[in-house]
Parts: C-alpha cells; sequence; structure tokens
C-alpha cells in the first residue's frame, strides 16, 4: 500500500479508482465492510482501491476538550489498511483550514485530483465538510454530475448491536475486552517499547516489559490475558495494567507485561500485546507471597488463554 498526505499525489494514478471515504478509528468490522466494498469494486475496474481518511482524528481539531481517544495508533491503522487489500491510502492533515472547506468543494477538489474517480465508498450515516453539511445524498446529488458511483455500506451489527468506534472504545475502558475483540474482528493491541522500571518484578521472581505505551486508550486497571508479539516471536503474557497497589505507592499508570516463556532482556524491543480477556481486578494483598500466589494463578490462566 502506498502512503500519501495530499490530494494532489492522485493525479499520479490513471487507473480507475475507488475511494472509501471516513476516519476509521480502531478499523473495526463496520470500517473493514466499506473499506472490503471499495475493494470488491476495483475487481470489475480493473482499477485501484484507495482510502480517504484525516489524521488526526477531526474531534481532536474541531473540541479538543471532548475529543475521545483513539483505538489505534496512526501507524496500526496503516497496516490495518494494508491487510485489507488496498493499494493507497491517502491520510491528509486535519487542520482548521480544511475544517471549513465546503463539502461539495471537497469532493470537487478530489475529482479534479484523480478524474479516474469511479466509485466513492461510505459508511451509515457519514458527513463531511463545513458544519458536517455533507451526507450521503449530498454525495449521490454530486455523484450523478459526474458519472461516479455512490455507494453506502449500512450498519454491520454483532450481538444484534450495531458497531461502531464509540461502542468499541466503551467496551476496551470497561475492560470487556471479548466484547471489543469481536466488534474489531481481531484482539485489541497495546503496543509500545520496553523501558526501565524499578526492577520490582524481578525481585519477587516475576520479571515484567513496561511498555511506553503508544496508545490513547488503555483498558481499565486489572490483569490480563495477552499474547505477546516481540521480534516475529509469539508468547503468552500475563498484563497488568494499573498502580500496583500492593508493591508501590505510585499513581502512575503502568502497563507490564510477563511472557512465558521468555528469557532474556528486553529493554529497547517494540512489544506488541494482543489483548484477549480481563483476568480479575487489581487490588492490594496482604503480604508478598499472597501476591505471588496470585501472580502465578494469573499466568496460568493468562497461559491457557492464549494457547486456547
Amino acid at each position: 500500500m502506498r502512503l500519501l498526505h495530499h490530494l494532489s499525489e492522485l493525479s499520479r494514478f490513471s487507473k480507475p479508482l475507488s475511494v472509501a471515504l471516513g476516519v476509521f478509528d480502531g478499523v473495526h468490522v463496520g470500517h473493514q465492510a466499506v473499506i472490503r466494498e471499495a475493494v470488491r469494486q476495483t475487481h470489475s475496474l480493473d482499477g485501484e482501491a484507495a482510502i480517504l481518511t484525516f489524521h488526526p482524528h477531526p474531534a481532536k481539531i474541531l473540541r479538543p476538550d471532548s475529543a475521545p481517544p483513539l483505538i489505534t495508533t496512526e501507524q496500526q491503522d496503516f497496516e490495518l489498511f494494508s491487510a485489507l487489500d488496498v493499494d493507497l491510502c491517502v491520510a491528509l492533515d486535519f487542520d482548521r483550514q480544511l475544517s471549513l472547506c465546503p463539502a461539495e468543494q471537497f469532493l470537487d477538489d478530489l475529482h479534479r485530483a484523480a478524474p479516474s474517480l469511479q466509485a466513492a465508498v461510505v459508511g451509515p450515516d457519514w458527513h463531511f465538510g463545513h458544519a458536517r453539511e455533507g451526507n450521503f445524498a449530498f454525495l449521490q446529488s454530486w455523484a450523478s454530475r459526474h458519472s461516479v458511483q455512490a455507494i453506502e455500506v449500512g450498519d454491520v451489527r454483532v450481538e444484534d448491536q450495531v458497531v461502531s468506534s464509540t461502542m468499541v472504545r466503551k467496551q476496551i475502558a470497561g475492560g470487556d475486552i471479548p466484547a471489543a475483540n469481536a466488534r474489531l474482528g481481531r484482539p485489541y493491541q497495546i503496543v509500545g517499547r520496553v523501558v526501565r522500571g524499578r526492577g520490582i518484578g524481578t525481585k519477587i521472581g516475576f520479571p515484567t516489559a513496561n511498555l511506553d505505551v503508544e496508545n490513547e486508550l488503555i483498558p481499565a486497571g486489572g490483569v490480563y490475558a495477552a499474547r505477546a508479539l516481540v521480534e516475529g516471536e509469539v508468547f503468552a503474557a500475563a498484563v497488568n495494567i494499573g498502580l500496583r497497589p500492593t508493591l508501590s505507592l505510585s499513581e502512575e499508570m503502568t502497563v507490564e507485561a510477563h511472557l512465558v516463556p521468555f528469557h532474556g532482556v528486553l529493554y529497547g524491543h517494540h512489544v506488541r500485546l494482543d489483548m484477549l480477556a480481563r483476568i480479575r481486578d487489581e487490588r492490594k494483598f496482604e503480604s508478598v507471597e499472597q501476591l505471588k500466589e496470585q501472580i502465578l494463578s494469573d499466568i496460568k490462566t493468562a497461559f491457557y488463554l492464549a494457547c486456547a
């Protein structure tokens, strides 16, 4: 997949173009349906499929005080797009100036840059342009005048609920990882680089990788089962998210992973944690021995879930 940052770069591509338009935070199963439809359109056109999206999320510019934490990082978005067989991704820098662009001008600019545009694919309740004036009916009207096919992909449901980024955020924030994973169509992934911690885990016999997390959205505090991906290898992992109440008075939220089986040094390595399930709440134990017994039980549970 080729990554572009300006509409004008589309002029380099002359094949018939199908474009999926949206923000796609989380790239959940609803987003995937929109993107797959754009890809499907290219099969009959012998063309190329593109995604047109925005970074940062428009809410970061328009309402920064209430903007939601993002489910995926920008890099994760690009990797997920590529895995869906997209040929091009145009990630436009969203700023105040772009937010003032009228809906018709935005579409005209797109068509001017990509005269080979054949299909524009959007999800339900999609809005665009200044003051959200553009919607699917607006797109249809514009498309009919420019010999472009406008396609709206309907709601995707999981457990009879419409999938949305808002729903997935709520589930992750509440620690309901299986529900979030069902709507993402894959495990929710925490990514980060291993940094030096206080070494407390090593002292009690359970060394952990302390992550400098890149994600904005972190699950509720507690102990989780995960699969850890390190340098192409996969390990079971017991992940603690929280304040370490038994061994530390620190108020700093931490994400620590004990990998099984792993022997070596992880400092500086980039780790991806495919989150699977919440094992228990974080809690304070009366003694270090009680804590060690519980950690051993957590590791066994995490190993079983990761290998299931």
